[in-house]
């Protein structure tokens, strides 16, 4: 569920043993969350989901001692064992590394991205128009306008500054 008030009707009703939060879930953000769960009666284990792996972001969690602050990341399996670990009482903070560059492949296959698309957010990251894009690529505008859209409707972030800080880790 992406809307934070269905969340947590569903909490409400179904009783969870873990949820997942993001850090930026609409309309509540992923603190006004947390606090709401925490005042649920059935204990849930919570764990936020974030592309912000700065200390202020994790510290502000951590005073709502939530069990587990996980990058959005980390390989989806080492998401599984960490939410094993927290599902069998540890608390983790996995921030990953935000500079570490994907490999093309990895991007492929986490995002769905095709090689074209991968060369345009390679451009896109280098602050290039879509003219140049397409100049360069040999492709129309309109082309690379609609790599743009569908880079957009497969990358997971909401905001610019989550999009900004991906292309940041990118080679």
């Amino acid at each position: 569920v992406y809307d934070s008030r269905l969340a947590l009707a569903a909490c409400s009703r179904h009783a969870p043993d873990l949820i997942l939060v993001d850090f930026n879930m609409p309309p509540l953000d992923g603190l006004a969350v947390v606090k709401q769960v925490k005042q649920l009666p059935n204990p849930v284990k919570i764990v936020v989901i974030s592309m912000y792996a700065e200390k202020r972001e994790i510290a502000r969690f951590d005073a709502l001692l939530v069990d587990g602050y996980i990058a959005k990341t980390v390989a989806a399996d080492r998401l599984l064992m960490l939410l094993r670990q927290v599902m069998a009482g540890e608390r983790v903070v996995e921030t990953g590394n935000p500079t570490l560059p994907l490999p093309d492949n990895d991007l492929r296959a986490s995002y769905g991205l095709t090689k074209r698309e991968i060369e345009i957010l390679k451009r896109v990251k280098q602050e290039m128009t879509t003219e140049q894009i397409a100049d360069e690529l040999c492709l129309s505008y309109f082309t690379v306008q609609t790599h743009r859209k569908n880079i957009s409707q497969k990358l997971p972030f909401t905001t610019k500054k989550e999009f900004y800080d991906f292309l940041e880790s990118l080679t």
